[in-house]
């Protein structure tokens, strides 16, 4: 009874089957389905850098985004294109030879109000439009990708009709903001790109969870000509951040941390759990900046990092702009670091009147850095726990209102007279910026 049962079982299975098969480790559609892969060029872009590619690429991300995720690629060639939009669970990747080229014309990007954490500085501030190249706003998962070129063009925005330079920033007509734009974002994997000329900050992350960038070669102008503003990577209220095996040479600051202004923000968060590991930096600026804005910067690590060709190494400030509290700054270690810079530190609150900086460690950094270094807080808010451990640079720096511990190494305190003293903190009480 039981075999004649267990035949009948088979002869069902198979009449159900509908090919006269028995069916077995049966799969969802969702569990079989295969991730979408579609070429930009699929979608009509010619990337002859002539044509303007926007709708094609968008399209391409757009009908990726509709299947439930995948890869859209970049074949070789040049695509003139303004803003696009990244989405979730998307991967967009830039094959060898390939360049994502910023339209010339800033009516190609994005609006100031096309989110609500986007903002603009025309007439004041930075002179920027609120447009950006590449973003990704609220969305997880996405990746950027490739060995090929995201190329701001800063030639169309930073140079005049004759292609001269402009001596100011105030002169520029109009200039787009941060060439790749994350905010309120997770899961987002920036690797083995390369990141060129844009006319502005070239990577902003702004309240970002989950983060990797590796392999990346990120530059600006600053030989032939200065770009104002053009910094590296800016990782803005993130957490969980990894910036590896980069190449960063820029006008201005190189790599920041920073806690600004909430910008309607979702949830607004610290700035912490950040690790910047085997990077080689170059500024005409900073090539590492911690500070500005009015959150809390804390828990971060910077190892194994080359400087060179810099102005200042390490600078660690409170606020730039007035009427800024300043972020409250501690736990920042810097460790096996070569430099080669004309100042090796500044750690000091500038325009801010109170916030906190402490637990500040250098350890084993060795390297050349002849300009005095400075160490100045107010006298409402002293430094507390700088400590220089096996500082081998031989090079000294200046203090005031703050406690300092050398452990060993190159690196001396200036003796100061009374007189010199009592100049300093009168300094630094007027909010000014540093004397050097």
């Amino acid at each position: 009874m039981k075999t004649i049962m267990y035949l009948l079982l088979i002869v069902v299975m198979m009449t159900c089957s509908g090919n006269g098969k028995v069916k077995t480790n049966a799969q969802t559609p969702a569990q079989s389905a295969e991730p979408c892969t579609v070429s930009v060029k699929d979608f009509g872009a010619t990337g002859n850098g002539a044509t303007l590619d926007t709708k094609a690429v968008q399209e391409a991300i757009e009908h990726v985004a509709a299947k439930g995720g995948g890869l859209v690629t970049v074949p070789k060639g040049t695509y003139l294109c303004g803003s696009i939009w990244l989405r979730s669970n998307v991967e967009f990747h830039l094959d060898e030879g390939a360049v994502i080229k910023g339209s010339p014309d800033i009516k190609d990007y994005c609006a100031a109000d096309c989110c609500p954490q986007n903002e603009a500085e025309i007439g004041w501030g930075d002179y920027i439009s609120g447009g950006h190249l590449i973003l990704g706003v609220g969305v997880s998962n996405v990746t950027l990708s490739g060995k090929g070129r995201i190329d701001g063009n800063s030639d169309a925005f930073l140079l005049d009709s004759n292609g001269a330079p402009y001596s100011n920033k105030s002169l520029i007509p109009a200039r787009p903001s941060q060439m790749v734009w994350f905010v309120d974002s997770s899961e987002i994997t920036i690797k083995d790109i390369e990141l060129a000329d844009s006319p502005y900050w070239s990577c902003f992350l702004l309240n970002c969870n989950k983060v990797i960038i590796s392999g990346c070669y990120v530059h600006t102008r600053r030989k032939d000509y200065h770009t104002f503003n053009g910094d590296g990577i800016d990782i803005d209220r993130c957490q969980d951040v990894t910036v590896s095996n980069c190449r960063i040479d820029t006008s201005d600051d190189s790599i920041t941390l920073r806690a600004s202004g909430a910008h309607l923000l979702e949830k607004p968060q610290d700035c912490a759990q950040v690790r910047v590991e085997n990077c080689v930096l170059s500024s005409s600026c900073n090539a590492i900046r911690i500070g500005v804005g009015e959150g809390h910067i804390h828990d971060a690590a910077l190892s194994g990092i080359s400087i060179s060709d810099t102005n200042v190494a390490f600078n660690i400030v409170g606020a730039y702009s007035k009427g800024e509290r300043g972020p409250d700054i501690d736990n920042i270690l810097l460790r096996d670091i070569k430099v080669e810079a004309q100042e090796l530190l500044r750690i000091h609150h500038m325009r801010s009147k109170s916030c906190s900086i402490r637990d500040i460690t250098l350890d084993c950094v060795s390297g050349t850095a002849p300009n005095i270094s400075h160490i100045w807080a107010k006298a409402a808010a002293p430094f507390q726990n700088i400590v220089l451990k096996k500082v081998d640079v031989p090079a000294e720096y200046e203090r005031v209102n703050a406690n300092v511990v050398i452990e060993g190494g190159l690196f001396k305190e200036k003796e100061l007279s009374q007189e010199e003293l009592d100049a300093r903190r009168s300094y630094i009480e007027e909010e000014k910026k540093l004397l050097y």
